[in-house]
């Protein structure tokens, strides 16, 4: 009975107590992290194999399987769960909530890359994915233009992440369902063959051109100074003068046989939104931050 008597005698003092509770409660309340999912580590790894013109069954004979049969191997494995579609292949490994959630994936990676080399070779993507709950989406944006050209896209959302870069609670930003620009070589065949050339030749002459070669060194008194060609092509027109071979006493450049282009790389997949061509923007929060900030 003592804390009631001595609150109300020295009641003062008792306001004071309970006015900066109520200011530490409301200053927590404003700088309380929040997020749309829970904060949580999940020992789980997700590797995701896409591999365009399989089916499923190709998938599972050529990949799922054998992958499945290595990563088995490891311990505290709750379940695998493997989803296949056209062209996609999800497999799924939970472990149990004793372990530790970064050595689990390291030895998930450790174990797909030991059979890397025995899956086909044009697999054109395949990623171990940590489970997080802060690599979920917070927001994405999409630039959408039917008549922009996909450089000019790119552009614009670099510029865009550049000013999502100085937001503090952001941590990762992507852009992406863009092709990357390409040097497009298009040979003429019937030109090679009248000129009794093979695509060796081409490709030859271009990774001979396009490369630094070590040329030695050149020694003053006690000095040393190294010698190295200048490879690397600088522009579109070097790559059009490479010379490919002689022909009848005449030099046989790549632009006689073959057009010479900036193009797209081949498109595996195609973004819409709303039907319209879009590259998308999207990126994640940092952890312990306010999503809303």
């Amino acid at each position: 009975m003592q804390l009631p008597k001595i609150s109300i005698q020295h009641y003062q003092f008792t306001i004071l107590i309970f006015i900066l509770l109520a200011i530490a409660g409301i200053i927590s309340y404003i700088n309380m992290p929040r997020t749309e999912n829970p904060e949580m580590t999940i020992p789980g790894v997700s590797v995701i194999i896409i591999f365009p013109g399989t089916n499923p069954a190709d998938l599972e004979r050529l990949i799922a399987t054998p992958l499945e049969e290595v990563i088995n191997e490891l311990d505290d494995i709750n379940k695998i769960e493997t989803t296949l579609n056209d062209g996609v292949a999800v497999i799924q490994v939970e472990f149990y909530f004793s372990s530790k959630a970064d050595d689990k994936y390291e030895e998930v990676l450790r174990q797909v890359n030991s059979i890397r080399d025995n899956l086909p070779p044009d697999i054109y993507s395949l990623e171990v994915r940590q489970w997080s709950v802060t690599d979920v989406n917070m927001m994405q944006l999409a630039l959408v233009s039917d008549n922009t050209e996909y450089h000019l896209l790119q552009k614009e959302a670099e510029k865009l992440k550049l000013e999502l870069n100085r937001v503090n609670n952001i941590k990762r930003i992507k852009i992406e369902a863009y092709p990357e620009q390409e040097v497009r070589i298009s040979i003429d065949m019937e030109k090679m063959a009248a000129m009794n050339l093979t695509i060796d030749h081409v490709s030859n002459a271009i990774l001979s051109n396009n490369a630094n070669i070590p040329g030695g060194a050149i020694k003053l008194g006690e000095k040393s100074m190294s010698i190295k060609t200048s490879g690397p092509y600088q522009n579109i027109e070097e790559i059009k003068n490479t010379v490919i071979n002689s022909w009848m006493g005449r030099i046989i450049y790549l632009k006689n046989i073959a057009e010479v282009k900036f193009d797209y790389e081949d498109q595996n997949y195609l973004a819409r939104y709303n039907g319209t061509k879009a590259v998308f923007i999207s990126f994640n929060q940092k952890e312990g931050k306010n999503v809303f900030k």
